[in-house]
């Protein structure tokens, strides 16, 4: 039984809440040990939108999008579960089967007016979010929000928990919903099933670079912050940026890195960031796909100014980042907390990530939107993929005193025109 209740002004609107859960009963006394690397990611969350055109999506019904579900939920029985915590104070997942929470909302504009607005932040209201805790035996892991605009195009919106997987993860966990709606197998290796590729037993444990510890949260998994954080993006075309920026040899992931470290640092003056964080996939990433934290997690340190250096300086520089996974995965303990986004100034690549496979009625979406809730008070770049192959969508999160000042350098610099 769904609970109704209205909530907020604006073209969204209404609220319909249920639960879904697996067709099959986990077997009694199933658990799920995070690692370290999932431990470190505690306080942080993906919010994910996808948004499906009036032709494609006029006809799914609420149990249309809920059915598929159930199947993938008995290949993948953790993202249902709740955790616990050992005598240690380790956190543990039990598999349970409390299910998923399910919101159901109405938007007033149709998918090509919602779609006009050029900042894709807007996103982020077709998402239900609530963090983990403070009872985590009551507290899902992942919610997802179905909003019917007024066209009859649908968005699905999705607040995953990162501890329990990394952005492909998420990816693989919606494309096996895809699949399952359309009327095929599915299938999905258990973590425990693969090689950890990030171990190596000679490694030296010191504290890395690209995550700090932070006071402990308790129950209540929030990364605390002490400024106000905001978010806006914009487009580009990869083309456009080479041509612009030309950087002999580099990808676009590079120089983009390179343009806006050098906006941010200019912005922070004598506070400018000399050490990055770079977050991408792992060249070595296994298949088939799984539900875990893989991604790549690498510093940059340069002994050099930012604002002086070179186009070509600084991207040489990100070439030279150091995977930092192994030392990542063995420093974090049973009871500290740790933010990696936004510890430092951190540059997310996700244009690699394959969300425009999770197709519908044979079509893709119309746009996918990915951001991450918890970014620490350096901010965060995330750069996401676009349904036209060289198309980028690049979301920035910075404090709410310094998000205009680079917006500024951005359009000095050329990255942005002056209507972002």
């Amino acid at each position: 039984m769904g609970l109704v209740q209205e909530e907020g002004s604006g073209p969204v609107h209404g609220f319909r809440l249920s639960t879904v859960s697996a067709s099959l009963p986990s077997e009694t006394g199933t658990t799920h040990e995070p690692t370290g690397l999932d431990l470190a990611m505690k306080l942080h969350y993906l919010k994910t939108v996808y948004i499906y055109s009036a032709e494609t999506a006029r006809d799914l019904t609420v149990m249309d999008v809920k059915g598929p579900l159930f199947s993938v939920f008995d290949q993948i029985p953790c993202i249902i579960g709740r955790f616990r915590r050992h005598e240690s104070g380790r956190p543990y997942l039990k598999c349970n089967d409390c299910g998923t929470r399910f919101v159901e909302r109405h938007c007033d504009l149709t998918v090509e007016e919602w779609l006009r607005v050029p900042d894709r932040s807007v996103d982020e209201s077709l998402v239900y979010h609530q963090p983990v805790g403070p009872d985590l035996a009551f507290s899902p892991l992942l919610y997802i929000q179905m909003t019917r605009f007024s066209c009859g195009g649908l968005a699905l919106g999705l607040s995953w928990a990162h501890i329990m997987g990394d952005p492909f993860s998420l990816s693989h966990f919606f494309n096996l919903w895809a699949q399952a709606f359309a009327g095929e197998n599915i299938y999905s290796p258990k973590t425990s099933d693969l090689q950890r590729v990030f171990q190596n037993p000679t490694s030296t444990v010191k504290q890395p670079d690209s995550i700090k510890r932070v006071d402990p949260v308790g129950d209540l998994w929030v990364a605390p912050n002490n400024s106000k954080m905001t978010t806006f993006s914009f487009n580009l075309t990869v083309n456009d940026l080479k041509s612009n920026f030309p950087v002999n040899g580099d990808g676009e992931f590079e120089i983009l890195t390179g343009i806006i470290w050098k906006c941010v640092a200019t912005v922070r003056g004598e506070s400018a960031p000399v050490t990055i964080t770079v977050i991408r996939s792992d060249p070595k990433k296994l298949k088939p796909r799984a539900v875990r934290n893989g991604q790549m997690i690498s510093s940059v340190h340069v002994d050099f100014s930012v604002v002086e250096a070179s186009l070509e300086e600084i991207v040489k520089s990100i070439g030279e980042a150091k995977d930092e996974r192994v030392v990542i995965d063995e420093i974090v303990d049973d009871v500290s907390d740790f933010i990696v986004y936004g510890a430092n100034l951190t540059f997310v690549d996700m244009s690699e990530v394959d969300f425009y496979e999770a197709k519908v009625m044979g079509k893709s979406p119309e746009s996918v939107y990915c951001n991450v809730q918890g970014i620490g008070d350096d901010g965060a770049v995330v750069v996401l993929p676009r349904v036209v192959e060289e198309e980028r969508v690049v979301t920035v999160t910075l404090p709410v005193d310094e998000i205009e000042k680079v917006k500024w350098e951005m359009k000095k610099c050329g990255l942005i025109t002056p209507l972002v």
